[in-house]
């Protein structure tokens, strides 16, 4: 038994020491984790203290170097990270990582760390990772018999499918490049996806742009879909001008208002054509939302899976999947990951962290949210919504009936709205709005951002310029994890449409009142969504021109004017027009606003302000004239004693002998004199300093009146001149 008793206290001592000893990827993760939390608490403002494990990396890799350095690296890194200097504010917004993050930044620091080893060894390791992520991403889109490909650039996979296509379809490409191009392929994209996307394809395979056929869009009814008939006539002229239709780059929600493209018809067209079939867009998540395993089917050639975005998880790679068997004479180097990186690590990480199940709930959450979000704003009369309704012709499928009924791609694409994008527009107003508008949702969308940020809404622009509020659950913030608070967000809503509605209505009256007035003129404030501005201008400033002297007196009488406003309400603020000049700013009102006793409160205190300007700018002119006039006085007075008492006491060395031999009389020096800016007179000293007094006599022996500040206020009224 002491023997047994021995053994086991061995044993224990040696799953001690196992437990201690780290291994290389324990070891990564530990290292990663402790900048990560060091990035987290930088951020927060939390010291650290000498004896933590961050700050023992630190020190180790100072240690390391050759050479002392004032800061690590880790310590220069975070600065960089951390710090803003170019936009001025002391912290950066680091996103909060949940543990899925984590692990995907984690994988990459092992995928880099995996590089160090045997090459067959990286394959195999690669292979295995990737068709296990391949079986996930097939189960949960439901494209069975399908390939994907990872790559790091979101539009990575499309180029290659676009390179593959050439090899396929072009004799000799692979082995001539662009002269083996006897026809011009030519690329079909919708007119409204952004041009960057098919400029980037170019470049990246050498082709001119000239091969990209911009398709329009069939807006009837406000949809922005492509217009299938214009597709296939575009396709019939191209082949007819000896030219290669390639591929047709169709939309399953629209960049901004995720509109659907006729799925079915397209299909139909592009086969019949033998034209390439690639979708993207962020309703392809729906994919994932049937518990059906066959209810959709093959949809498309090829599809873009940005699951990064979808999941608000940084790291992830993109995934394209493709239909591999009409690719059968291509290389397969042209579309698989090499087998040397582990670029699929991150994703397989994130499916063992949340599991396949919890993947396909958050995408039914962000469209179930989508569809929510729409059936409470769709009420306001005020509200014109862009996108795409949710739940299908008639709005009667939910999406949550989507993972328990079978339904096709066409129906599964209705019921499931990727974004909602709306806008604040007049009572029964068809067309674009007006341009005010765009000021008045834009402050819209800037109000909802800092009162309900759990409702992520973004600002947009629409093909005509409009802006528009856009909210996509499908892009979440990184680190927000709470569910959107909708009651808030709508009561929000409902109490901006009040006061966005009173101040469209106040506007036209606000304008009226200000051209009616003989003081006030409008000034256009450029970006400002409020009633507007308004300059006070003096009647003697009305007819003159304006000089750069006259604008820098009227900008400082408004700049006082808006302080004094200030004073009395703080919904005054001070603005700037288009001409550099300050202004009075109104900005938003409520329906029980008097707009004429605003203006009138205005008018009121610009009269004043110009009162105290005209008092100082007399009282200025008062002061300078009393000092010329005593300047005057006294050169005069010292010429008359000097002829007085000879010009040779004031000869040096002679005058001294002259004033010890006849000295000055008593009382003979000059006199003082004194500005009495009440009488504007300028006064003699003499009584002052001979009575001591300090009021003059009633018969004072010297004045002379140089002007009073109410004598000469009617001179004032006039334009000063520069």
């Amino acid at each position: 038994m002491a023997t047994t008793g021995v053994n086991s206290e061995s044993d224990v001592k040696m799953s001690e020491k196992d437990d201690n000893k780290k291994g290389p990827v324990t070891e990564i993760e530990f290292q990663v984790s402790q900048v990560i939390n060091r990035l987290e608490e930088a951020v927060i403002g939390k010291n650290y203290s000498q004896d933590n494990s961050g700050a023992s990396l630190t020190s180790l890799n100072a240690e390391s170097l050759s050479e002392p350095q004032p800061k690590s690296v880790l310590q220069q890194l975070e600065d960089l990270l951390v710090h803003d200097s170019e936009n001025e504010v002391e912290y950066t917004a680091l996103p909060e990582l949940c543990e899925a993050s984590r692990l995907s930044i984690i994988s990459h620091a092992i995928a880099a760390y995996s590089g160090s080893l045997e090459r067959n060894h990286v394959a195999h390791l690669s292979s295995k990772i990737s068709n296990t992520v391949d079986c996930l991403i097939a189960d949960l889109f439901r494209c069975e018999n399908y390939k994907v490909c990872y790559h790091d650039d979101q539009l990575g996979g499309i180029v290659r499918v676009v390179r593959a296509l050439l090899n396929a379809k072009v004799p000799h490409y692979s082995e001539i490049g662009y002269e083996a191009l006897k026809k011009l392929p030519v690329i079909y994209t919708s007119i409204i996806s952004p041009v960057g996307i098919v400029q980037f394809i170019c470049n990246q395979l050498g082709l001119p742009l000239r091969c990209v056929n911009a398709i329009p869009c069939n807006t009837l009814f406000g949809s922005q879909k492509m217009d299938l008939a214009a597709l296939e006539r575009e396709i019939e002229t191209d082949k007819e001008n000896n030219r290669l239709p390639l591929i047709v780059l169709a939309d399953a929600g629209t960049p901004v208002s995720g509109h659907v493209d006729n799925l079915t018809r397209l299909q139909e067209i592009c086969k019949a054509n033998g034209v390439w079939l690639h979708l993207r867009g962020h309703s392809l998540a729906a994919l994932a939302v049937p518990l059906y395993p066959n209810a959709t089917g093959h949809i498309s050639d090829s599809m873009t899976l940005p699951l990064g975005i979808w999941l608000g998880i940084p790291g992830l790679p993109t995934a394209t999947v493709y239909n591999h068997e009409l690719l059968v004479s291509v290389s397969p180097s042209l579309l698989d990951t090499p087998g040397r990186k582990l670029i699929s690590l991150p994703l397989w990480s994130t499916f063992q962290c949340l599991g396949k199940e919890e993947v396909r709930k958050r995408f039914q959450r962000a469209f179930d949210w989508c569809q929510q979000l729409w059936l409470r704003i769709e009420k306001y009369p005020n509200i014109r919504l862009l996108s795409q309704p949710p739940g299908g012709e008639g709005g009667i499928i939910t999406v949550s009936e989507l993972a328990t009924k079978p339904v096709n791609a066409n129906i599964l694409f209705e019921v499931a709205a990727s974004t909602v994008v709306f806008q604040f527009i007049p009572e029964n107003h068809q067309g674009r709005v007006p341009p005010y508008y765009d000021k008045l949702n834009s402050w819209l969308g800037q109000i909802l951002q800092r009162d309900c940020p759990l409702v992520n809404i973004t600002l947009c622009e629409v093909e005509n310029n409009e802006v528009v509020l856009r909210y996509c659950p499908l892009e979440p913030q990184p680190g927000v994890h709470e569910p959107p608070d909708f009651e808030s967000f709508v009561a929000c809503l409902e109490q901006q449409i009040e006061i966005l509605t009173a101040t469209v209505k106040h506007k036209s009256e606000f304008q009226k009142l200000v051209e009616a007035s003989q003081c006030l003129r409008l000034v256009e404030i450029e970006g400002w969504a409020g009633l507007g501005g308004v300059r006070y201008q003096p009647s003697a400033y009305q007819d003159v021109q304006l000089t750069d002297y006259i604008k820098e007196q009227l900008n400082n009488l408004n700049v006082s004017l808006v302080e004094r406003l200030r004073a009395t309400d703080a919904a005054f603020s001070l603005g700037e027009g288009g001409d550099g000049l300050a202004c009075v700013r109104f900005g938003m009102v409520t329906s029980d606003t008097d707009v004429g006793e605003l203006l009138s409160l205005v008018e009121t205190a610009g009269q004043e302000e110009e009162e105290t300007g005209k008092v100082l700018d007399t009282m200025a002119e008062v002061v300078k004239r009393g000092i010329e006039a005593a300047t005057l006085e006294l050169q005069r007075e010292s010429d008359e004693q000097l002829w007085q008492e000879g010009i040779l006491r004031a000869v040096p060395v002679v005058g001294s002998i002259v004033n010890w031999w006849s000295p000055h009389h008593k009382g003979s020096g000059i006199k003082g004199r004194s500005l009495d800016l009440t009488a504007g007179i300028v006064a003699s000293t003499e009584n002052i300093y001979r009575y001591h007094m300090q009021a003059a006599p009633n018969q004072p022996l010297e004045q002379m009146p140089v002007g009073h500040s109410r004598s000469s206020s009617a001179s004032s009224n006039q334009p000063p001149h520069p």
